[in-house]
């Protein structure tokens, strides 16, 4: 009666029993305190599923799985996955420290070792971000990386290094160290005595902008390096540092947005050279920036703008037609998984190809399932292609009935990112099928039967579609596929009503207890 019940909710209730979130081997009952330790101490490298960054690597439940077995079973299981709760963590906190460091490091330099000659004490204040970016340095020696085109992510520890290494590994090095550890000379003013060149390792820290392009803030404290310049001629280093940064950041905007300083009484000859030469780099600038704007609308924007538009028409058709809340999320989030942000017309593409390319574009899209699944592991290349041919994508949402038990059948899926449920007519869970899976084989096989079970889909499912009218054109009986295909439908139907057998027997005896009681 509870799984009659059951089959008329609207969701899937699963009642396989739950495997381990993290897919580490199971521990003994006896095991030692350090390996339990270390046990839960690694999930923290693994993948996580709530990463903002997961879905964009891994599409499914079982891919995110695959990533967890594949890692925390490895021997670099050390090596700390870009999409992890530690990684995330750590990003978080090198943000503020990025911040703070963007912050803290120009006024230090601006307002005490140049315009008051203190001593390198003040920079006291930054020692702490200085040690959190030396740690962070290390930590990315060890944090995997996704390839250039997102579909892999790397988890060797020499590949880590070596990207590292030919990416920012040189501006965080040279930027996180604190250089007045090697001296604690006081900065002399401009003069016969001066020392000033001391200051040039201090102001490497400022490589970071390189990480994060926030240079904006900082243009008004990098025009007062002369004894000639206003700083000095006007004694404005007598004033708060408060008027101070106002007015270089006033002089920095104006400068780079080439407007007029009519707050100047008092001009030197750096400060004329200096303001011509930023004048004439700023409206360069503006010129520059305004070509790129224009070229980017032009081009990378296209495809996303015609996408914003399709969504717009899905709206108000929506709207039109009144659907309910829950219909219009599924309607846009079918589109949004479809079309991931970007339209184009793929059938047009598809039409100017030759059939070789389309080939092999289509075994790129699937190379997952070229990959996992087993039925089409060994076949020959000839075979593969005929298949790929014939496959036919389509998109299930979360909640998504493919097909009901009962019904005609006239094709068979394949799943190529996703988890879906199948389920007896009676109610009773049969088993999950995800990335590689297959389901629906009987229909091509055997085409005089119904479907013996109901598919639902899990979460949102990538599927191909194989016909069988196309099937049968490509495959004879004699085939390797269909003598494949026909033992899994055999098996699969013997284990459906073994399984209907054992329900209706459960079902008897159930009733023969109510009607005694």
């Amino acid at each position: 009666m509870q799984r009659m019940r059951k089959r008329l909710l609207d969701v899937h209730v699963c009642e396989l029993p739950k495997k381990s979130d993290s897919n580490l081997p199971k521990l003994p009952p006896n095991a030692r305190f350090y390996t339990r330790w270390k046990r839960n101490f690694q999930k923290i490298f693994l993948v996580c599923i709530t990463h903002p960054l997961t879905r964009n690597y891994l599409r499914s439940l079982a891919a995110v799985a695959f990533e967890k077995r594949r890692h925390g079973r490895s021997t670099t299981w050390w090596v700390i996955h870009p999409c992890s709760n530690l990684r995330y963590y750590w990003d978080f906190l090198m943000t503020f420290t990025f911040l703070y460091m963007f912050i803290a490091i120009p006024y230090i330099l601006a307002f005490h070792r140049i315009a008051k000659s203190s001593d390198p004490k003040i920079w006291n204040l930054v020692y702490p971000a200085y040690i959190i970016c030396l740690c962070d340095i290390g930590l990315n020696m060890i944090t995997g990386f996704e390839s250039k085109d997102g579909h892999e992510i790397f988890l060797d520890p020499i590949l880590i290094i070596q990207n590292y290494m030919k990416g920012y590994f040189f501006f965080d090095l040279i930027s996180s160290i604190p250089y007045v550890w090697f001296y604690q000379d006081r900065i002399l003013p401009p003069g016969p005595n001066s020392n000033s060149l001391l200051l040039i390792p201090e102001f490497l820290p400022l490589l970071k902008i390189i990480r994060i392009f926030t240079l904006r803030h900082y243009i008004g404290q990098i025009l007062h390096t002369d004894s000639d310049m206003y700083l000095i001629t006007s004694k404005l280093y007598e004033k708060s540092d408060s008027d101070i940064y106002l007015m270089y950041f006033h002089i920095g905007m104006s400068n780079i947005m080439t407007s007029t300083c009519l707050e100047f009484y008092s001009l030197g000859k750096m400060d004329m050279v200096t303001r011509c030469i930023l004048l004439l780099f700023g409206k360069g600038c503006i010129i520059y920036f305004l070509v790129i704007i224009l070229q980017l609308i032009e081009s990378a924007a296209e495809a996303e703008l015609k996408y914003q538009q399709v969504i717009y028409q899905v709206k108000e058709y929506i709207h039109q037609k009144k659907f309910p809340e829950n219909l219009k999320k599924r309607l846009i989030d079918y589109y949004e998984y479809r079309f991931q942000g970007s339209y184009f017309k793929e059938n047009a593409i598809y039409r100017t190809l030759s059939n070789l390319l389309n080939q092999e574009i289509m075994m790129h899209s699937t190379r997952g399932l070229l990959d996992t699944a087993t039925i089409l592991h060994h076949l020959p290349r000839s075979i593969i292609g005929n298949l790929m041919e014939i496959l036919k994508p389509v998109i299930y949402l979360n909640e998504d009935i493919i097909y009901k038990s009962k019904t005609e059948g006239d094709c068979m899926f394949f799943i190529v990112s996703g988890t879906v449920a199948l389920i007896t007519f009676s109610g009773k869970e049969i088993c999950h099928e995800k990335d590689g899976g297959y389901f629906g084989e009987a229909a091509i096989i055997f085409p005089d039967r119904k479907r013996l079970e109901t598919v639902i889909a899990l979460e949102v499912c990538e599927l191909v579609r194989l016909d069988r009218r196309d099937f049968k054109r490509m495959f004879p009986t004699t085939s390797i596929l269909y003598k494949r295909l026909e033992n899994v439908a055999k098996e699969r139907y013997q284990k459906i009503n073994k399984l209907e057998r054992i329900d209706s027997v459960i079902d008897i005896h159930e009733d023969k207890i109510d009607i005694i009681n």
